[in-house]
């Protein structure tokens, strides 16, 4: 297992490794025991990369350093965890494009938790929402609740520092590497989280933030949860499409009223007005997770 999973981890690494290429790959060969030994043909087709970048795929396939990447994060205390491990989420496994890898570092034990709750919203929250969360996370914690968000500015920032600040569990889902926290001013946030809670990517700890990694790391904060509670929020925005990845999941979405002339409300009071559940109180929550 600790073979295949070495495998499995080194190709992650590759660059040009797609996730239907290595669903391809592991359909074909689930041992991946024949990587090493694959005619370039066979890469061309389960692959289709042009050129240039089939190289780059050949090169850092045969890289020796690459093959020893699982033992360098165990130093670095970065758990690799396998859509086999027993630490897998069992919700992630239902989602669109569940990750063949998840990398790790902190309490992973949280990632079995019955009571997750995703908090999103803008990421230029007004003090209004500031002082929502001020009031609704401490009563979450104490009810056993752990929360689940994105390490972005704002309102995902304001859900972790209030969740650390009352002893709760926390777990961040960030759209780059471990090695690359974004935004870089919540770098010293992030290793609160590290010590204190789980920081949790789909990417390998090198791995940069791109544009396109956020809206998919979005279904993993949804995935994660049992439910979605929405902070201030603009109609069209990030929160926005995880609301959408959670209604596609089966989610339940709560949402936070707000000033019908603020703009970073509009979003919560739409969702409102097409079936999310108003919340006013943290207990809006806990009564029914009761």
């Amino acid at each position: 297992m600790d073979e295949w999973k070495d495998r499995l981890v080194h190709l992650d690494h590759c660059r040009g490794m797609t996730w239907k290429g290595m669903y391809r790959i592991l359909k074909d060969d689930p041992e991946l025991l024949r990587i090493y030994s694959r005619p370039m043909e066979y890469w061309k087709k389960v692959l289709t990369l042009e050129s240039s970048k089939m190289q780059l795929f050949l090169k850092d396939l045969h890289d020796p350093k690459l093959r020893q990447l699982t033992s360098f994060y165990q130093q670095d205390k970065i758990f690799c965890l396998s859509f086999l491990d027993k630490e897998y989420p069992i919700t992630l496994t239902n989602i669109y494009q569940q990750p063949w890898v998840l990398y790790a570092k902190g309490n992973i034990k949280l990632l079995t938790h019955q009571r997750i709750l995703a908090v999103i919203g803008t990421r230029m929250p007004t003090e209004y929402g500031n002082d929502v969360l001020k009031v609704m996370v401490p009563d979450l914690v104490a009810a056993g609740i752990s929360i689940v968000s994105g390490l972005a500015k704002g309102i995902d920032s304001l859900a972790h520092k209030f969740t650390l600040a009352n002893g709760g569990d926390c777990i961040a889902v960030i759209g780059g590497g471990l090695y690359h926290i974004y935004p870089r001013e919540n770098t010293p946030l992030a290793h609160m989280i590290m010590h204190n809670g789980l920081i949790l990517s789909e990417y390998p700890p090198i791995v940069r933030p791109k544009p396109w990694h956020f809206p998919m790391r979005n279904r993993l904060i949804s995935g994660l949860s049992r439910a979605i509670l929405v902070v201030e929020s603009k109609q069209k925005s990030g929160t926005f499409i995880t609301v959408e990845r959670g209604l596609e999941q089966g989610k339940d979405i709560y949402a936070v009223p707000g000033n019908i002339f603020s703009e970073p409300s509009s979003g919560t009071n739409a969702w409102i007005k097409e079936g999310a559940k108003l919340v006013t109180h943290a207990s809006d929550i806990i009564s029914e997770w009761e």
